[in-house]
């Protein structure tokens, strides 16, 4: 795949692609963004590096490499420490950290960047803590 076939190759999987360009500054000079079902997910270069500055409502500022942990969840006091806690239990080490809400004490979203997995038992624990709508994990890398 190249610049040159791209559109084409993604047109031939069935993809639906939309280009759109304002004449206003937005927030990012280039962003790219790709919905999948009810998922919109954007990013962006920032000082060369690739970002990812939005996942569905939330305006982020995510690596794009790694291990990732996602949570939604309601913006509570101490729900980031026990996840941190847990973590931390069971030697799963937290690179960077990004929180977004959408107001105070309402529906929130944690993206831990993590040097490892996260075990699937301890993904099942912190899923079930209260609070916790939904947890995710992924694995992210450029090249």
């Amino acid at each position: 795949m190249n610049l040159v076939n791209a559109l084409d190759l993604a047109r031939s999987r069935g993809l639906v692609i939309e280009e759109r360009r304002e004449t206003e500054a937005g927030r990012y000079v280039a962003l790219l963004s790709v919905s999948v079902g009810s998922t919109q997910v954007a990013g962006t270069l920032v000082q060369g590096e690739p970002r990812i500055v939005f996942i569905d409502d939330f305006w982020v500022d995510v690596p794009v490499e790694g291990h990732l942990l996602l949570t939604k969840h309601q913006d509570k006091p101490g729900l980031v420490g026990r996840v941190g806690t847990l973590l931390g239990e069971h030697d799963v080490n937290i690179s960077s950290m990004q929180v977004g809400r959408l107001h105070p004490r309402g529906e929130a979203l944690m993206i831990l960047t993590l040097d490892d997995p996260v075990p699937d038992e301890v993904r099942a624990r912190i899923g079930a803590f209260a609070d916790i709508n939904a947890v995710r994990t992924a694995r992210l890398g450029v090249g």
